[in-house]
Order: C-alpha cells, then structure tokens, then sequence
C-alpha cells in the first residue's frame, strides 16, 4: 500500500480530462488550472511511468499506445473511486437525476418548460449543470447529455429533439427606425446592410451559412458587426436592439410570438445539425433517464410541430407591423 503515496489522483484526473479534449487548454479549464499547469502535470507523471502519454502537435495533443492503454485503465479506476464513495456515505442516487446541458439550449428552451417536469415528476431530484464541453460518461457524474451535433455519438445511445434552423432575427423598435413601415414581404436579405450584424464566438458560421444561403454573402462586407462570447448574449443584444442575430428559430419562437422580436425574412435554412438527448446504452434502464427521456422528447416534437406550422402557414415574423 505504500505505492499509494506515490499515486496524484489530481494528476490522473487532469490527464483523463486532456486525453478526453484532447487539448490541455481545455483540459485546464475544467480543471481550473492553466494551460501550462496541465503540461507540467503530464511530464510529471511520464517521467514518473518512464512513457509518454501524448504526442503533442501544436495546441492538439493525441494519446500514444502506452498512453491509451494508461488512459483508459484511469478513467476505469476513477469511476470506480466514485462509486464507492457512494456506497460508503450510503448515498442513494436513484432519485437524483444529474444532466449536463449547453448554455442557450438550457436557457432559451429548457428552463422555460422544465418547472412541468418538475411538477409531473416531484420525486425526482434535479441537478443541472451548463457546459460547451462533453463528457465521459464513465468518469462523471452526469445521468444524460444536452449535445449539438450530427447525432454521431458512438456507444452512447442518441435521440434527436430537433435539428437546427437558423433565421435573422431584430427587435421590432429597432425595424422600424431602420426599415420605416416596409412591409415584411419585401423585405430582402440585401436589406441586412443597414443592420449592424451581431456574431457569436461560439456560433461563427451562423451568419456566413445562412448569408451564403440566402444569396446575400456580400452583405458581410458591407455592414457593421458586434462580437459576442456566446450566441446567449448575441441574442440577448438582438432583443434589445443593438441589430440582427442570426438564431435558431426554436430559441426564439416565444419572442416573436410575443412580437418583441421581428424574423422578417421567409428564407427557410434548416442546417444537417442540431440538438440530441444523449445518455449511456444502460442508463435507460433507471426510471428517471426513462421519464426524462420521454417528457423531452414530447415537449421537442410539439416545438417542431408548432414550427412546422408557422413556416408553412407563413406566419412566422410575417404579422403586420404595429
């Protein structure tokens, strides 16, 4: 047992997390230490197991053999750490459902609907977390995955709630002032020019795609731009006037409803992407994954069937202008 006092878990813990990224930036972030600190922790413990881990290329890094071998009987262990934790605080964790969902999503569609799951299902206990990044299952303590994606996600299993489907949107103050009373059926997506552009540094193709799209590349050349740390604020900022964001229509469809924001543009760009719920093949079987998977994919399909009737009905951002 002495070997033990030879044994970081922090050590092991950090180099789970940047053979999981990847990337020691980004490992450092989840484990709040620097980019630097991750590598000094590495060298460590590969001076000390007489291997390398990585091969390092630049800000990517990529597991050598030896290092897949280590890597994967570390995140085994580490789970196991957790587990029996678990069993010795006498921790029952049936009722606690914990879910990793990312930060819009979470924001502009689930919250919203979620007190409804709460009040169906009292007994459940939620603990929700927000995050860009993805988890290893094995080594965390998430039940279930919010994931943007292809849907590609492999030995997971995988449910798609909706995909993306991008549309411009402004506040209808700030239309006005620009457009006048143009009707929205003339508007084009050459108009976009007189709009000061808001991007998101988590979205960056969102305009360039849908722009392309529509026909209207120059437009990026010719008009102003402002740059957010996420598509969350861009939109916030489109709400209260500073210009156009270009956003999925799921996350703004309460806004429009509510005639707050304008979509005056009738360019239909459904994107290959979207949202996924996303859980281990086994956690099915727990009836909390169960229900929660059930009551989401409910409250997604009514979302795509609300959507699906505005676009073929015309009416979304196509109300009269008060």
């Amino acid at each position: 047992m002495r070997l033990l006092s030879q044994v970081n878990l922090n050590s092991l813990k950090i180099v789970e997390s940047a053979a999981r990224h990847r990337n020691f930036t980004r490992a450092g972030e989840e484990q709040f230490i620097t980019a630097s600190a991750v590598s000094q922790r590495v060298k460590g413990l590969e001076d000390q197991l007489r291997f390398k881990i990585f091969e390092r290329g630049g800000n990517a890094v990529s597991l050598t053999p030896e290092g897949e071998t280590y890597v994967a009987r570390v995140r085994e262990a580490l789970e196991r750490i957790v587990a029996a934790n678990m069993e010795a605080t006498g921790q029952s964790q049936a009722h606690v459902l914990r879910i990793c969902v990312l930060p819009t999503f979470a924001a502009r569609w689930l919250f919203p609907r979620l007190s409804a799951f709460q009040h169906q299902y009292p007994d459940i206990e939620m603990r929700v977390s927000t995050s860009y990044a993805t988890h290893e299952f094995s080594t965390s303590e998430y039940d279930l995955e919010i994931r943007y994606g292809d849907g590609n996600f492999p030995g997971l299993n995988s449910e798609l709630l909706f995909k993306e489907d991008l549309t411009p949107v402004c506040s209808r103050k700030l239309f006005h002032e620009v457009l006048g009373d143009k009707p929205l059926s003339k508007v084009v997506p050459e108009d976009l020019r007189y709009f000061t552009l808001l991007h998101s540094d988590t979205c960056t193709q969102n305009w360039q795609s849908w722009l392309g799209f529509a026909g209207a590349s120059f437009v990026l050349g010719e008009t102003r731009s402002v740059y957010f740390d996420s598509c969350m604020m861009s939109y916030e900022a489109a709400n209260a006037g500073m210009g156009f964001a270009v956003a999925n229509r799921a996350y703004m469809a309460s806004d429009i409803r509510a005639e707050r924001l304008v979509a005056p543009f009738a360019v239909h760009h459904p994107n290959t992407a979207g949202w996924y719920f996303v859980s281990p093949i086994k956690a099915l079987g727990a009836r909390k994954v169960e229900l929660f998977k059930q009551w989401i994919m409910a409250e997604a399909a009514l979302t795509q069937r609300q959507l699906d009737i505005e676009i073929a009905g015309g009416q979304q951002g196509h109300s009269a202008l008060a």
